[in-house]
């Protein structure tokens, strides 16, 4: 199932029943959802964002959606209702091995080199975060070429995955998916990893489950994502295209904030960071990886000192 059509699934629950937004109130409902998640709908959503919304309404047995609203401003929303409705709004279109070329460059180019460093150095530990992780998909299919690659098996490995949709973390906690998630495992894999539970669906084994951690997780807290420490390897793919630019550059800070000058950030085939470019610096020797690191700090004046100033004006 694609975006667009689990978009028109999820539009059409209410298509007779829904209650017309006012722009007004549409703007309100924008406004919130914006702050507190960075996504900004805009009016050519307005029938989408309806629909969802009036999901919650029923299920809150509420009579409008300017009650709903108003719901949604008592200060125990924050805890209880806001979650719902960030796994209503948000769209978690993923599968595995997603973009396979990119991840055989990730493999070649950036997870083998980084393991050989790592073990000249004796360090044998490795931290991937999964950001934007919808239902787990991604952050198993790192697993899998970790196990599969042998890569690793010396290593204490962490791999973590979050999201803002409560909905979505449930669902990788349980690891179960069905054959549109699964389409792209190669069999071997499918095999190794999942037990097929002969409805239809595959349910993760205890061997890949262990080496991932899911949690909730939102992109614009700055504190919270400090929280979850150094990475190795960040992976943000085809999330940040639902951000506006101040809302990307608050979650691009923060992720930096999670990596070291080694680290490497992927993103999405359809992203750019070229706008950015005080954040991130492609690497340009790995392109298929879509792959970017921190960008070198600009050093202060003082950093700099007389000499390098006077040659700094001169140049």
């Amino acid at each position: 199932m694609t975006a667009e059509t689990a978009e028109k699934l999820g539009s059409s629950t209410s298509a007779l029943e829904a209650q017309i937004l006012s722009n007004e109130l549409f703007d309100k409902f924008v406004d919130l959802i914006y702050g507190i998640s960075g996504i900004k709908f805009t009016q050519t959503k307005s029938y989408f964002l309806t629909s969802k919304l009036e999901l919650r309404r029923k299920a809150l047995a509420l009579k409008t959606l300017d009650d709903y609203y108003r719901f949604l401003q008592q200060p125990h929303a924050k805890t209880t209702e806001y979650p719902n409705l960030l796994s209503e709004v948000t769209i978690n279109e993923t599968f595995f091995f997603r973009n396979q070329p990119q991840l055989e460059a990730f493999e070649k180019d950036i997870l083998i080199p980084i393991i050989n460093e790592k073990r000249r150095n004796h360090d044998l530990s490795l931290r991937i975060w999964s950001a934007a992780s919808s239902t787990g998909d991604e952050a198993f299919t790192t697993a899998m070429q970790l196990l599969a690659g042998s890569y690793a098996k010396d290593f204490r490995v962490e791999i973590v995955g979050t999201d803002i949709s409560r909905r979505a973390i449930e669902a990788a906690n349980k690891g179960v998916y069905g054959s549109y998630a699964t389409r792209n495992i190669p069999p071997p894999l499918i095999n190794r990893f999942f037990t097929d539970l002969n409805n239809g669906t595959h349910e993760i084994k205890p061997e890949l489950k262990q080496m991932v951690t899911f949690k909730e997780g939102n992109l614009q807290d700055s504190a919270q994502v400090r929280m979850l420490g150094k990475f190795d390897i960040v992976f943000c793919r085809n999330v940040l295209i639902y951000f506006d630019e101040d809302s990307k550059r608050k979650v691009l800070e923060n992720i930096a904030s999670t990596m070291k000058p080694t680290s490497y950030l992927l993103i999405g085939h359809s992203e750019n960071l070229y706008p950015y470019r005080d954040i991130f610096k492609q690497d340009l020797d790995i392109v298929r990886a879509l792959a970017y690191k921190i960008a070198p700090r600009k050093k202060t004046l003082e950093e700099l000192g007389i000499a390098d100033l006077v040659a700094a004006k001169k140049d």
